[in-house]
């Protein structure tokens, strides 16, 4: 061997030889403290019979990214509240919005469920007809031909609901299942009048040019309306999820009242057929927002909670469910106010 290969030889060694002292003379690294992020949890949200417009606060916090600020994937649903409700009492379902008056039906089927925030700060549906039939008071529909989806849901509730409230002779009224085409079944004749949300149908007609005549049915009784439905399992089990979608919910409501024309064009990327109608849903839609917002002195999402025991008491008397049903429990409000938007 050279002197210059020994050399070299010496210096590669001297120079591993003070790597390895500088790797031992380090400070240990501390292992990383931060979690990986957890996978969000995916709930399949339950909401009415065909995406709408109507749904827009939904929409909007999908797109927004207030269910993903709460680590929730939301999966949109459609289909009528009564199969879902039951889904919602067997824990098939998590969370669904539905009528409020579908809380008492289930619990009188002895279903937990609650309903944990208000959307509709009035009931929506109406019994809606055109000016030129005379009617307009429901003594005005003795005698005449009224139309709704079925028997079930929120109309037929309302309807019972109003016979109850009005003494109207019920025996006296053609009660008739047209489905969910009460619009045009007014327009053309079918029937005489009609119960939809004020926000579909009435509007509708007008659009086409008709006077309408409007019987609210929350002019005669208050009913709890649409809202955020779960049951008791996930308030005892996750009670962090609920607060996650009650804010969510929240949060597009009040995007949707402040934003209105981004609002519908959000709902237009979720329901394209819409654009198909524009007029007709922004229509629809403008009217929905009064539903929505609260009142003064109101708080988004609260609501009377002495609705609930009085509604229990008119269902009872009205046939809807066989005995007056402890509404103890089902309105839980401390979401909402946990959750604190404005």
């Amino acid at each position: 061997m050279t002197r210059k290969s020994r050399k070299t030889i010496l210096l590669l060694v001297i120079s591993f030889v003070s790597v390895a002292l500088l790797i031992a003379c380090a400070p240990p690294v501390a292992p990383s403290t931060t979690a990986p992020s957890a996978a969000p949890t995916k709930v399949m949200l339950g909401l009415g019979f065909i995406p709408s417009v109507q749904f827009a606060p939904f929409y909007v916090a999908i797109d927004q990214g207030y269910f993903a600020d709460e680590n929730i994937e939301v999966e949109l649903e459609h289909g009528f509240e009564t199969d879902f409700l039951k889904l919602l009492g067997t824990n098939e379902r998590q969370f669904i919005v539905a009528s409020g008056e579908e809380a008492i039906l289930g619990r009188a089927q002895g279903l937990p469920v609650n309903y944990v925030a208000n959307w509709y700060r009035h009931f929506p549906v109406v019994i809606f007809a055109k000016a030129d039939s005379g009617i307009a008071a429901p003594a005005d529909l003795i005698g005449k031909k009224v139309g709704l989806p079925g028997l079930f849901g929120a109309s037929y509730i309302a309807w019972k609901g109003l016979v109850s409230a009005t003494d109207l002779a019920e025996d006296q009224v053609d009660l008739e299942s047209i489905g969910f085409t009460q619009a045009a079944a007014v327009s053309e004749g079918l029937v005489d009048a009609a119960l939809d949300y004020a926000v579909n149908g009435p509007v509708q007609l007008r659009l086409a040019g008709d006077t309408v005549n409007i019987i609210s049915v929350d002019d005669y009784l208050q009913l709890p309306a649409n809202g955020l439905f779960t049951n008791e399992t996930v308030i005892a089990e996750n009670p962090e999820l609920v607060e996650g979608m009650v804010r969510a919910l929240l949060r597009g409501i009040r995007f949707t009242l402040d934003n209105p024309d981004e609002a519908f064009e959000i709902s237009l990327k979720f329901v394209p057929e819409a654009a198909q109608q524009r007029d007709v849903n922004r229509a629809i839609f403008d009217a929905s927002l009064d539903f929505w917002q609260p009142g003064e002195g109101e708080t988004l999402g609260l609501m009377n909670p002495d609705i609930w025991p009085a509604t229990a008491e008119l269902m009872a008397e009205a046939g809807l469910v066989d005995k007056v049903v402890d509404t103890d429990g089902i309105w839980v409000d401390r979401f909402v106010r946990a959750a604190a938007v404005e």
